[in-house]
């Protein structure tokens, strides 16, 4: 919800309620709001970017304070010791293996960019890791960097420019300030003012909003989830912002059942479940938290402290059992926003070129793009369908280690 400083992590649209509360809950439905316009085709200052599973994410540019171009991981934001690499024998002096052989090229062929600033991206392939393959009867370049197989016709304009390229990547983000350790993200970046280099396909990745429209009937639809939204919003906002009160990781908030909310809802994704029925889901979550806290409890090893924390668990089931409407209520509120995200992805994902596997032991499945990043005002959040992608990337071992 909030801007960001370096780009580590994006938040779900319907877990902003979980980090913050009826503020969260009232961005959710400012981000809906925007996007409404956008899909409407009215004037909007969002846009939209697809979200590329790449790996790893890569930051390079011309170092603000002393003008020297580099490249890095995420590492180069380390508070001490960043690893920042101007020259071979830093990538070699900071990583090994696979990343190694990848900052390598990536320092060759990045400079001949002429990258203006610093810029992050999620890097696709290098030349050794593209294969060609046919795939449900197509002939395809095929890459997969991380946990989702990428497919392009061989004879597509992007196939060719593929043939070519030595690496891949995507950018999405600049940063902006005088050094980079307190540098800025911003969301985008201008890849049309880059140098052409054969050898590097860049992909561009903002979503072309113009080409998705909403018929009457769907903005009905959508108006329609989005009311139900903010009213949900203000019935459940005060019983939102208690349980951000009373979440944590540490003393006694660690054993409250606000604090497992987000693993709860991503053990029922792992277990490719959706809330159906709210009821069946509020059993779901006793449960769930009950097997947690009696696993944390069994490795206790003295008594006082045992019955000191089997009575936070007791009471935190009171409290569960005391405020059933109110859990109900933040249930469904949180599958109305699932609901309205998963409609406007649907129409998202038609507009992707290319294909999009999940590599099984029978074979590709397809499998929808990972998701999308809506910007507005400095602020982002994904909208990802994570029954899907975050239930492949849960149980796929990775292709990036």
């Amino acid at each position: 919800m909030a801007n960001v400083t370096q780009l580590k992590h994006l938040e779900h649209l319907e877990d902003e309620m979980l980090n913050y509360g009826v503020e969260g809950c009232k961005a959710a439905v400012s981000f809906l709001q925007e996007l409404r316009k956008m899909l409407g085709c009215d004037d909007s200052k969002g846009f939209m970017q697809t979200k590329w599973d790449g790996a790893p994410s890569i930051i390079c540019g011309n170092e603000p304070y002393i003008g020297q171009f580099f490249v890095g991981t995420k590492s180069v934001f380390n508070k001490e010791d960043p690893k920042i690499c101007y020259s071979h024998t830093d990538v070699d002096t900071f990583y090994s293996g696979d990343l190694a052989e990848k900052l390598h090229v990536a320092l060759n062929m990045f400079a001949g960019l002429d990258i203006e600033g610093v810029i992050q991206g999620d890097l696709l392939f290098t030349k050794k890791d593209v294969k060609i393959e046919n795939v449900h009867g197509e002939r395809l370049y095929t890459f997969r960097p991380n946990t989702i197989t990428y497919g392009i016709p061989v004879d597509h304009e992007i196939g060719k420019r593929l043939a070519k390229a030595e690496i891949g990547v995507v950018f999405h983000t600049s940063y902006r300030g005088e050094f980079l350790e307190t540098a800025q993200a911003v969301a985008g970046v201008n890849v049309k003012k880059f140098s052409p280099l054969p050898e590097v396909l860049v992909i561009e990745n903002d979503t072309p909003m113009h080409k998705v429209g909403l018929n009457h009937q769907e903005e009905v639809k959508f108006d329609k989830h989005v009311s139900d939204i903010e009213k949900m919003c203000g019935d459940c906002g005060d019983f939102l912002d208690e349980l951000v009160t009373k979440k944590g990781t540490t003393g006694d908030e660690k054993w409250h059942i606000a604090s497992y909310l987000k693993q709860f809802f991503n053990a029922e994704i792992k277990a490719a479940r959706t809330i159906n029925n709210i009821d069946t889901a509020l059993e779901g979550l006793y449960n769930f938290y009950y097997d947690k806290t009696k696993a944390m409890l069994s490795k206790l090893k003295t008594t006082n402290t045992k019955v000191a924390k089997a009575s936070l668990v007791h009471s935190s089931l009171g409290y569960l059992e005391n405020n059933k409407p109110k859990f109900k209520a933040m249930l469904g509120l949180y599958k109305e926003l699932q609901t309205v995200k998963q409609m406007v992805i649907d129409k998202l994902d038609h507009l992707e070129t290319f294909r999009t596997f999940a590599q099984t032991d029978t074979g590709y499945k397809v499998t929808a793009p990972e998701g999308y990043v809506l910007h507005k005002n400095g602020d982002m959040i994904k909208f990802v369908n994570r029954l899907e992608f975050s239930y492949i990337n849960f149980t796929l071992a990775k292709q990036w280690r």
